[in-house]
């Protein structure tokens, strides 16, 4: 069965699954999501404590924005109003639940959909079943709608960006068609998508290394993000002598990734133009190829200068992070 993932609950909350096989096509946006309740429950500890995980900040952006866009809609509106969503969460209480527990149920209503029914005795042990497993269930959530963007990047993959990347750097990664290529040198290429109120962009570049010494010595921020700002400076800003490089206002965050049985550094923060105003936030990801003597870095950026947040920049980071993970290098 798919997505079998969701075992990442830890140990002790029972997550049963189950598939459908409509083929009705789910409605909504991305990383929206209604929560089907009673008024009282949404307003008690209970809704507190969900709205603490899945509404908590988006990392490393600009702007304050909420991990999913949350929708409080009663139990009798459920069937009439949001039956097809995309991303639906039940709660449910009473003396007919003897202990909490969660259900994920596929493509109930409408495909994709992902619909998620926690059941308490009580409003209290509801809360309490929550705050223990919220962070398992905005997860869970938050993978759902990554593989949809995932399927959605391979399924509608540009004919020709794929091919070059594999020729010029000799990996496979899907990328969607509307991206262009802005600029292909000897060991760089720069592609993009533009929007009228977004533009969000790949640099896909190579460095040299002597060993495995020095592969871990560029392993680090700080020469990860040097190592940035000696390629992205090709990036031209919109000025005459402008160019892209990496804020020092915030300082960057680090974390391990294994993706296809690969080991990537991953690093975030924000770019700003030297000689220019714009900015944003990236993702850098930094893997060494031993049999190339390479690291290779794919560094994904968003610019969305949209007033009072009018367009989610956490939805074009997240589409960032999906294209990602279409990446496959040959061992």
């Amino acid at each position: 069965m798919r997505n079998m993932y969701i075992a990442l609950l830890s140990a002790g909350a029972a997550l049963l699954v189950g598939c459908g096989s409509t083929q009705v096509s789910s409605v909504g946006k991305p990383y929206e999501m209604f929560v089907v309740s009673s008024p009282e429950l949404w307003q008690s500890a209970a809704g507190d404590t969900l709205r603490a995980y899945l509404a908590d900040e988006v990392e490393m952006v600009n702007q304050p924005e909420p991990k999913f866009t949350l929708y409080n809609v009663p139990q009798g509106g459920y069937k009439s109003t949001v039956s097809k969503h995309r991303n639906i969460l039940i709660l449910r209480t009473g003396d007919r639940y003897p202990v909490s527990d969660m259900t994920a149920r596929y493509d109930v209503n409408a495909q994709p959909q992902l619909e998620v029914t926690v059941t308490s005795p009580s409003t209290d042990s509801l809360a309490a079943f929550l705050h223990r497993y919220g962070a398992d269930l905005t997860r869970l959530f938050e993978i759902t709608e990554r593989d949809r963007l995932v399927a959605r990047a391979e399924k509608y993959r540009d004919p020709k960006i794929g091919p070059l990347v594999r020729e010029k750097f000799g990996f496979e990664m899907s990328i969607p068609q509307g991206y262009r290529v802005r600029l292909d040198t000897t060991d760089f290429l720069w592609i993009s998508f533009e929007l009228p109120l977004a533009s969000v962009g790949f640099m896909i570049y190579t460095y040299p290394v002597a060993d495995s010494t020095a592969a871990a010595r560029n392993t680090s921020a700080g020469n990860i993000i040097a190592a940035r700002n000696a390629a992205v400076m090709q990036v031209p800003g919109p000025s005459d002598g402008s160019y892209m490089s990496t804020s020092t206002a915030v300082m960057p965050d680090q974390k391990i990734l294994t993706v296809h049985g690969r080991r990537w550094m991953q690093v975030r923060g924000f770019w700003d133009v030297t000689g220019d105003f714009m900015g944003g936030p990236f993702i850098n990801y930094t893997t060494y190829e031993a049999d190339k003597g390479r690291m290779l870095a794919i560094d994904g950026y968003v610019y969305s200068p949209s007033p009072n947040n009018t367009v989610p920049m956490r939805d074009y980071v997240r589409q960032v992070e999906a294209i990602f993970m279409t990446v496959r290098i040959p061992k």
